[in-house]
């Protein structure tokens, strides 16, 4: 299939979800791209880090920070039990520089992780309209990921667009990885959205034959049921869920005992009354 030079792959939030990425990378759309760009969060959450960034770097991908790779500059920063996951995405790449650039101008395109300079501000379609009004000069469009669901909005003659996640998306469908293809960035704009299904069971179980799942099962239970599902914000109540769990036993966030209680309690599972460590076949080593 002939590539075509005017057209860019978009690829966001991977989450080192291999299954998800090649999902895409065999469609037709992305096979006609000449560019590859991935707007951060390859990595951290899912079981595949290491081949994530072999298969993108294979592709002379342009690769951005996200919040994950950001943390993984400073995984001491993080010793707490939930960021087992974390742990476990630095000792699957030693010696892996995740200082990478913030954002990329490409024509009057501006791609960035969350928002320009910034990729732990979390904006959605009811809060990105301002952030257009700060692009610069003849920038036209805004690509982002972070927040895992497809909008685009309209404002003053510029646009902002998010594709969805390619790894753990969360718009409603499981299954799915979402990603999108740009034209004629230097001239006059477009990007459309695609999906593509994937074999989420194969992610279950490259979660257990690689260690990520025992990393933290419960952290790693909200991810995979997220993938099944698409439900949103799903990871996001959860994490919460432990919060508040925590201060209720008189505990902190990053106690091992928060998280157990709050997996049992939590009522967003969809196998009921049953532990993370059940759910995985991992026992309660």
């Amino acid at each position: 299939m002939r590539k075509d030079n005017s057209r860019w792959l978009i690829l966001t939030d991977i989450h080192a979800n291999l299954p998800a990425l090649e999902a895409v990378l065999a469609t037709p759309e992305a096979r006609r791209c000449s560019r590859v760009i991935s707007l951060g969060d390859q990595v951290n959450f899912g079981p595949k880090p290491r081949e994530v960034l072999q298969r993108l770097r294979g592709l002379d991908a342009i690769l951005l920070r996200g919040n994950h790779e950001d943390r993984l500059t400073r995984v001491d920063d993080f010793p707490g039990y939930g960021y087992g996951i974390l742990r476990f995405t630095a000792e699957q790449t030693p010696g892996e520089d995740y200082a990478l650039p913030l954002d990329f101008r490409a024509g009057k395109a501006l791609f960035t992780h969350g928002t320009p300079g910034d990729p732990w501000h979390l904006v959605d379609a009811a809060t990105v309209a301002p952030v257009l009004d700060t692009l610069p000069d003849g920038v036209t469009w805004l690509i982002s990921g972070h927040n895992h669901v497809t909008w685009r909005v309209a404002r003053g003659g510029r646009t902002a667009f998010n594709p969805g996640s390619v790894g753990v998306d969360e718009n409603g469908v499981g299954g799915m990885a979402s990603f999108a293809v740009a034209e004629e960035l230097d001239t006059a704009p477009r990007v459309t959205r695609f999906t593509v299904p994937y074999d989420v069971e194969r992610v279950r179980r490259d979660y257990l034959e690689t260690g990520a799942a025992a990393a933290c099962p419960e952290m790693t239970r909200a991810i995979l049921q997220t993938m099944r599902t698409g439900e949103p914000w799903l990871g996001l109540r959860f994490a919460r869920f432990v919060a508040e769990t925590a201060a209720r036993l008189g505990l902190t966030p990053e106690d091992e005992a928060a998280w157990r209680e709050a997996d049992l309690a939590f009522d967003g599972w969809t196998e009921k009354g049953v532990s993370a460590r059940e759910v995985w076949g991992i026992g309660n080593a």
